[in-house]
């Protein structure tokens, strides 16, 4: 029995319109070419091979999707700046497509394959299972399939409103709840051992949860950057700080592949498509519990004076004692 996709507690964006979430699934075991014909069959839209590591499928029913592998590596090209830097220029090649077809060929065996979905209306969500199961059903390997593939599902819900004041609860709302996901969702082990998801330091977790933290949009920025986050967290907030202050942003950024969008873009579930039971409203639903005590203030306020107070009181460490506490309120919540 399929799980419901549960509504955030503010449906629509400070314009009145319906938000939309964008997903990217993680997963290796189905070429690329097969995947962009799944996705037309299931869509609609017309398939655009735009190299060897990237297919766009366009003007389906809900927008464009994008098929790709590995961003950073392929997408710009950075094993030609390698090759090159060995004396072999990659150009002078006359079976250029050849090598690139190697490369990918052993690429794919730890570096995933991604399908990065149109932003979808909240009201629509459901009409994601139909990929889930088609990809079940072509056999894709997802998270646990190999202790190799540190696999994620990133979730990107449209923010309901372009302030400092709702981002910040945002922020705070998330890593009270950090600890409880990730023992609810099970997080797999590759997961874990890689930098992608580091949790936030208890340094700045301490330093926003203080009743009198209030900043302006500069101020929170500022403030994410100088205690050393990165793109590197499960709730990654750049997108939307470079949404809302380009230029700020920017300067305070050392890494390239951070795009601005309207988003919050929350990367820290397992996209364990390989698993019957693996749902992707559960995943979704767990981030909703983000949003309800985001915009619930007086247990948003009650709740970070508990975790001062138990982290003040504390001498072994909180976290196990936290969990329970976030089960009693999640449990109320449900």
């Amino acid at each position: 029995m399929l799980l419901n996709f549960k509504d955030p507690p503010l449906k629509t964006n400070e314009t009145g319109k319906e938000r939309s979430v964008g997903f990217e699934f993680e997963f290796t075991g189905v070429e690329m070419q097969d995947a962009a014909n799944m996705l037309k069959n299931l869509y609609g839209g017309t398939i655009h091979q735009k190299s060897g590591y990237e297919y766009e499928v366009s003007d389906c029913e809900f927008g464009d999707f994008s098929l790709e592998l590995d961003a950073s590596l392929f997408l710009n090209k950075k094993y030609e700046k390698v090759l090159k830097s060995v004396g072999l220029d990659v150009d002078k090649l006359k079976n250029k497509e050849k090598l690139e077809d190697t490369l990918r060929g052993m690429a794919s065996t730890v570096v995933p394959f991604e399908i990065i979905t149109p932003p979808i209306p909240l009201s629509k969500l459901w009409s994601l299972n139909k990929l889930v199961d088609k990809l079940r059903e072509w056999k894709a390997k997802g998270t646990g399939s190999s202790f190799f593939y540190a696999f994620g599902l990133h979730l990107n819900p449209e923010v309901p409103e372009l302030s400092a004041e709702s981002l910040t609860r945002h922020l705070k709302a998330y890593v009270m709840l950090d600890a409880w996901i990730r023992k609810d969702a099970d997080i797999d082990i590759s997961r874990k051992l890689t930098p992608y998801i580091n949790e936030y330091e208890m340094d700045y977790i301490r330093y926003i949860l203080r009743d009198d933290y209030q900043p302006d949009l500069e101020t929170l920025i500022r403030d994410y950057f100088k205690f050393e986050n990165s793109r590197n967290r499960p709730l990654d907030m750049l997108p939307i700080f470079k949404f809302m202050n380009e230029e700020l942003t920017t300067k305070l950024l050392e890494e390239e592949l951070t795009s601005a969008r309207p988003t919050f873009h929350y990367r820290l579930p397992n996209c364990s498509i390989e698993k019957e039971n693996w749902s992707l409203a559960e995943e979704w639903n767990r981030w909703v519990l983000v949003e309800e005590l985001a915009n619930d203030e007086k247990s948003l306020d009650q709740y970070a004076r508990a975790f001062l107070n138990m982290d003040d009181k504390s001498v072994f460490g909180m976290k196990k004692k936290w969990i329970k506490l976030m089960e009693r309120w999640v449990q109320d919540v449900r």
